[in-house]
């Protein structure tokens, strides 16, 4: 392989590097390349900054378990048009007969296409987490009372500090009863009420603020509700 035809592969190899997905055969050539190439050195610094800001760049999201099948998906349709494309896609263009100046070579774009790809790709993983942009969260409940365990399920629903209740199968609370709804912060203060319900199965709102870190626990008071919880919770859920 000629010199500029190994200078132009490693440029356009060096997105992929800066991410660490390149496989390791690729990888090593271009770590080769890159310890006589200063031209490819300066490249690598300046798409290493841009790919260390990322994380920085948007809000922490808990990501929902079917994520990585949704994204895999992604990743094996695209690997099926490269190989329906054939053994060509993969191969370089052909040199333009007229010389152009550096930045407007395949070579030389390649890292920032290569970048722009990954902001991308970047953006779309993000609005498949948070549900289209609106930060939704799913949380799965703890069912604590034993007698409830396999009969009931619950969820909690969150966006922002805003969190609602899921629940299915949850039994009816003794006649002058209600469950009732508490919020317990990260800083341990006691819990705090955040409504009460008779559901059995469907949604509830909660009144309180909820923040990650904190508790969200159900349990059966009397009358309209109690000032603080005096049974044991039927479920527990932590954001």
């Amino acid at each position: 392989m000629s010199a500029d035809l190994e200078h132009r592969k490693c440029m356009e190899s060096l997105g992929a590097y800066a991410l660490g997905a390149l496989p390791d055969g690729e990888a090593e050539r271009v770590r080769q390349h890159l310890d006589g190439c200063r031209e490819c050195r300066a490249e690598l610094e300046w798409l290493r900054a841009a790919v260390d800001a990322l994380p920085a760049s948007v809000p922490p999201i808990e990501p929902p378990p079917e994520l990585k099948a949704r994204v895999m998906e992604i990743v094996e349709s695209e690997a099926e048009l490269l190989r329906a494309a054939g053994e060509p896609a993969d191969r370089p263009p052909p040199p333009s007969p007229t010389p152009r100046r550096r930045w407007f070579s395949i070579g030389a774009l390649a890292p920032a296409v290569a970048l722009a790809a990954v902001c991308v790709v970047a953006l779309v993983v993000m609005l498949v987490v948070s549900g289209g942009g609106s930060g939704i969260r799913v949380i799965n409940a703890q069912i604590v009372d034993p007698a409830l365990a396999g009969r009931v399920h619950a969820s909690l629903r969150v966006q922002g500090t805003e969190a609602q209740l899921r629940v299915s199968g949850l039994p009816a609370p003794p006649a002058d009863h209600v469950d009732q709804l508490w919020v317990q912060h990260s800083t341990g203060a006691p819990p705090r009420s955040a409504g009460t319900f008779v559901v059995q199965s469907g949604s509830v709102s909660l009144s309180r603020p909820f923040r990650r870190g904190d508790l969200v626990l159900v349990s059966v008071e009397p009358g309209r509700g109690s000032a603080a919880p005096t049974t044991a919770p039927l479920l527990v859920a932590r954001a």
